[in-house]
């Protein structure tokens, strides 16, 4: 079985297989999945507002990365409805609190997914672990470890 990767900073689209995200900490790994298409995409976020800051990299926002990955599906001709799972944000560091950074990285995911008019089928977040998120195309499937 064909499986794609989606690595820290970076958004893949897959239409057979496995879609993974391993190893998501304090980020948060998000996957949005067409179940009528069988067509998903993974991100695997790092930080929650860009703020003013112009990066070059769109997909190290939650607030930039998800509309990022709203275009790709729809340049792809994939269409609501969506099944969606976040999973991360864990404290992994001493000086990260239950409120600290971790929290508003959730928060800011979720605001995007919010703006994007998606709601989150499935959430494994904070805590103090790491986390992988697994989408099986073929059987429509999302699992997180």
């Amino acid at each position: 079985m064909a499986e794609t990767s989606v690595k820290l900073l970076h958004c893949e689209l897959a239409t057979a297989g496995l879609l993974k995200i391993d190893q998501v900490g304090s980020g948060v790994g998000v996957v949005i999945y067409s179940p009528l298409q069988k067509v998903g995409v993974g991100l695997h976020i790092l930080a929650p507002f860009s703020g003013s800051i112009a990066s070059k990299n769109p997909l190290m926002y939650a607030n930039t990365a998800i509309p990022h990955a709203m275009e790709l599906l729809a340049r792809k001709g994939v269409k609501p409805p969506f099944s969606v799972a976040i999973a991360g944000g864990a404290s992994l560091l001493k000086c990260q609190t239950a409120m600290g950074s971790s929290q508003r990285m959730i928060d800011a995911v979720k605001t995007a997914l919010t703006k994007a008019a998606l709601n989150v089928k499935l959430e494994s977040t904070g805590g103090a672990k790491v986390r992988s998120i697994t989408l099986d195309i073929d059987a429509g499937k999302i699992r997180i470890e």
